[in-house]
């Protein structure tokens, strides 16, 4: 497998226990939907992606999981696991609802806003401390997006168009276009 055909979703963040369990931060839109994989593909910097057999993976939290991993027999071997980035099959990915979807899919879309028209495309996404955050690239500056219902309106997957509803002023923010107080 190569790294070209498959999503990052997370990363190995501790050692879990004494008999070489990890704790996982997954980035995945449902948890439940990778309880039942059976393989993993994990990658430290630019090595190349390693296939792991996946024995048992228990959701713990809104993002995190206990992965027990075939290969990893003791504490040692998991401690030597962290960091490494995660990896999963982009072909078998579980189907979103409509109007959802992955971050990787919509990057270098063209963002339409449907008060201010073309804005730019989408350059990549971040974890905010309240809601992910989509960065557009406008006009040589980053702007940041809650990616939320009410900004965030639809993806054109066709046409390769996110739609949004920016709110008043957003933009001014990144432009330096904030109104002057003459007192």
């Amino acid at each position: 497998m190569k790294k070209e055909d498959c999503v990052e979703i997370g990363y190995i963040a501790k050692a879990h226990g004494l008999k070489g369990e990890v704790t996982a931060a997954l980035d995945v839109f449902d948890l439940s939907d990778y309880r039942k994989v059976k393989t993993l593909y994990l990658s430290k910097k630019s090595e190349p992606l390693k296939a792991w057999t996946v024995k048992k993976l228990t959701p713990t939290a809104k993002k995190m999981a206990i992965l027990e991993l075939a290969e990893s027999n003791s504490r040692e071997s998991a401690e030597s696991l962290i960091g490494t980035t995660l990896y999963f099959p982009v072909a078998e990915l579980t189907l979103l609802p409509e109007d959802n979807f992955y971050f990787f899919e919509v990057i270098g879309f063209s963002v339409e806003d449907k008060n201010l028209g073309s804005l730019g495309t989408v350059k990549d996404f971040a974890d905010g401390p309240a809601q992910n955050i989509m960065i557009i690239d406008y006009q040589g500056h980053e702007v940041l997006v809650p990616v939320t219902d009410d900004f965030v309106l639809h993806a054109d997957k066709e046409n390769k168009i996110i739609h949004t509803a920016l709110p008043d002023g957003l933009l001014d923010l990144y432009m330096g276009n904030e109104s002057e107080d003459d007192d």
